[in-house]
């Protein structure tokens, strides 16, 4: 491991790249899904709101309008509060 610093350093920088790009995805499809939304509500409207999915783009939940809804930040945001697992 000491030999080669190097190649230690070029092997962080692609798994950091590679976990940003899938972030990157999620952010996109979350984008798009708001996107979809100002479209169909209008800006104002959603000022101070959420898209939420209904099913979790992780749990593999789509970016179609019967998976989004409208919530507020705080019950999309703190749904998870005093579940195991939470940080």
């Amino acid at each position: 491991m000491g030999d080669n610093p190097a190649s230690e350093r070029d092997y962080d920088r692609e798994y950091r790249l590679g976990k940003k790009r899938g972030e990157l995805k999620k952010i996109a499809a979350r984008v798009k899904a708001r996107r979809a939304m100002v479209r169909e509500y209008g800006k104002e409207f959603l000022a101070g709101k959420d898209i939420d999915h209904v099913t979790p783009l992780r749990d593999g939940g789509k970016n179609t309008r019967a998976n989004c809804r409208v919530s507020s930040e705080r019950a999309n945001r703190n749904w998870r509060k005093g579940k195991k697992g939470y940080d």
